[in-house]
């Protein structure tokens, strides 16, 4: 029972959870660091961790956290953004900046919607937007995770940088022709460099 003064929510406690480190190790391959919710001096109220999938030479920078801010998910939600290894760095700042959003505004994500930027996110692209989803390579089991009765504890969104192009593509046609948009033109989403398709 919650006194009021709990630091967490009352929507249930990490036993929620067990099994989860192990699920998206499963998934986006070995956590080799972390970043403490304290990094930058107080509490940001979560952290991020980093796994390294060698088979693909990715790297998923996922939080760790937001499952128990008061955001208003049910499931939970935490985030999520892969790469390649040597863009790692991208893929921190673009759930850094957007699990900040996220417990700033007390909001959540809803699955395909996109969060558009009046400027490029990361310098030197068009990039001005993301859109979450599921993951475009790991099955749905990363991204719905459930407990030990198979009810759905947690949703990992996966955020996918959209150039300015493809974001008023997306909101002229919507989210679904954006993807098959990137189909048509083979668009390695996981690739920071990648040309805009629109």
């Amino acid at each position: 029972m919650s006194t009021g003064n709990d630091a967490t929510p009352t929507i249930g406690g990490a036993h929620r959870f067990v099994g989860l480190a192990a699920n998206l190790e499963r998934y986006a391959g070995t956590p080799s660091e972390a970043e403490p919710p304290n990094v930058h001096g107080p509490d940001r109220g979560y952290g991020l961790v980093f796994f390294h999938l060698d088979e693909y030479h990715l790297s998923s920078v996922i939080s760790s956290g937001l499952r128990f801010q008061p955001i208003g998910a049910e499931p939970a939600q935490e985030l999520a953004c892969t790469v390649y290894r040597e863009q790692a760095e991208a893929a921190r700042y673009l759930v850094d900046i957007s699990s900040e959003l996220l417990v700033r505004n007390g909001t959540h994500l809803v699955p395909d919607q996109l969060v558009p930027n009046d400027k490029p996110l990361l310098a030197g692209t068009e990039f001005h937007a993301l859109l979450a989803g599921g993951h475009p390579l790991f099955p749905p089991e990363f991204t719905r995770f459930t407990d030990a009765q198979g009810v759905e504890q947690l949703q990992v969104f996966t955020l996918l940088p959209v150039t300015l192009g493809e974001l008023n593509f997306a909101l002229d046609r919507g989210v679904a022709a954006l993807r098959q948009q990137w189909a048509r033109f083979e668009v390695d989403v996981f690739d920071i460099g990648r040309p805009s398709v629109a």
